[in-house]
């Protein structure tokens, strides 16, 4: 959740209580003093009719003329305000009231105010004389005034509340996104840190917080970019070490064991020729040894295109590509189609670049074929332009089809996958895989170009 609405709610929420706080608070001082008025009322009218019940003991009065009411009637009485006298005889009962006022609350406060509040108003005094019951003076208010009174005392209250708590809402609002709005270079700078881009620095920040934050952060994207640079370096000089020494095997592969293999199968060519020529029982043993050097030299030729292929130095690595998936075709037998798409300027890499992008194709086509049962694999291998920076894409994707068991197509081989990792990481680029969410397999890779001579 954003964290300004947050704010905002909770406020809303604090005000809500602080409001509905006061308004019991009101409330009860109101019903508080409609009770003392009543109690008031009731009393003077419980002294003047004990005065009435003395001056009839003393015969200065009539006793048929008790309760007089006409002196009671003579108080002035709040708006809705009512005094009543129960006497013991049902023809002694009296009753004054006033009106109440034509500003009526709300139905919803009326009803709840009458349900909690009014039945606790009413004030009752009793009448006795010489121990003797003569009565009582009750006094009470209309339900309906006293929650108009209330709502009187709430209704500026809301109002005011009201008006208060969205003006502190919006000014939350605006000062909290302003004090926050470096949170958005530090929640960009963390994007760009997961997307690979070490070289982002975030500026001094005026909030104490956030500008530990941002210390912080420029620390760690500096320590990160130091790691990940010598791992780099660590990685291309593993790589180029391993390339090397390919190269080196592959050589002496060629110039030693190819030329004897060579002379070998020549000198068996020879014996079995002459062998035959004299009908000598050799020539049956010279074919199987000249069958011998031919297959191994087969396998040598399979060995030494492993090691190095002859085309990346003779002919470059589109055409070594090419030359690639078309014995992955071969191999195939028309059960899987494997393609090959190159776009822009690919031909031009440095020779251990086009090394390592052959071994990761390599590697990956390797994969397709033994895990994937697919239809068609298609390689695709292009030049970019990414703000200036010159970038090579590379994607290996499958359609994998086929019945996949249990967590093989979801990773690949722990050993591929490791070297092409560490070719990528060599090249400074970066490296992923999965399966495709329509079906299949895919692995894509992208690093910078590095120009020849660097």
């Amino acid at each position: 959740m954003d964290l300004k609405w947050l704010l905002v709610r909770r406020i809303a929420l604090v005000a809500l209580v602080c409001f509905l706080a006061g308004s019991a608070l009101a409330l009860y001082e109101t019903s508080r003093e409609a009770k003392r008025l009543n109690v008031e009322l009731a009393t003077l009218v419980s002294r003047q009719l004990d005065l009435q019940l003395s001056r009839i003991d003393r015969s200065t009065d009539i006793p048929a003329r008790f309760p007089d009411w006409d002196v009671v009637a003579t108080y002035t009485l709040l708006p809705g305000q009512c005094v009543e006298f129960h006497g013991t005889d049902a023809r002694r009962q009296r009753v004054s009231c006033a009106g109440t006022d034509s500003n009526a609350p709300p139905h919803w406060f009326f009803a709840a105010h009458r349900t909690f509040i009014n039945r606790t108003l009413t004030a009752t005094i009793p009448i006795a004389y010489r121990d003797e019951d003569r009565g009582s003076v009750v006094a009470s208010y209309h339900p309906a005034a006293t929650a108009s009174a209330a709502w009187s005392t709430i209704s500026p209250l809301l109002g005011f509340s009201a008006a208060l708590v969205a003006a502190l809402c919006v000014m939350v609002y605006f000062v909290v996104d302003r004090a926050l709005r470096p949170a958005k270079d530090i929640l960009d700078g963390l994007n760009r840190m997961a997307r690979g881009d070490l070289s982002y620095r975030l500026p001094k920040l005026r909030l104490t917080e956030l500008n530990r934050i941002s210390e912080v952060f420029n620390a760690l994207s500096e320590d990160l970019r130091k790691s990940t640079s010598e791992r780099a370096e660590l990685a291309h000089r593993l790589v180029d070490a391993q390339e090397q020494e390919r190269r080196h095997i592959a050589r002496e592969l060629h110039d030693e064991i190819a030329q004897k293999l060579a002379a070998l199968n020549a000198l068996a060519a020879s014996i079995r020729t002459s062998a035959q020529r004299e009908r000598l029982p050799l020539a049956e043993e010279a074919r199987s040894l000249e069958a011998m050097a031919s297959n191994l030299m087969i396998s040598l030729r399979r060995t030494l295109t492993h090691l190095r292929p002859q085309e990346i130095d003779d002919f470059g690595l589109v055409q070594s590509l090419r030359a690639l998936i078309e014995e992955h075709n071969k191999k195939a037998h028309g059960n899987t189609r494997y393609v090959i798409e190159t776009a822009g300027d690919v031909g031009t890499l440095r020779m251990e670049t086009s090394a390592h992008v052959y071994r990761i194709i390599q590697e990956a086509l390797n994969n397709a074929s033994q895990h994937a049962n697919a239809k068609t694999v298609t390689v695709h291998l292009s030049e970019a332009d990414d703000a200036g920076l010159k970038k090579i894409k590379l994607s290996v994707i499958d359609d994998g089809t086929g019945p996949q068991p249990k967590g093989e197509r979801s990773e690949l081989p722990r050993s591929g996958i490791i070297g092409m990792r560490e070719r990528v990481t060599a090249l400074s680029g970066q490296f992923t895989s999965g399966a495709l969410p329509n079906g299949g397999f895919g692995l894509h890779v992208e690093f910078p170009i590095m120009p020849r001579g660097a």
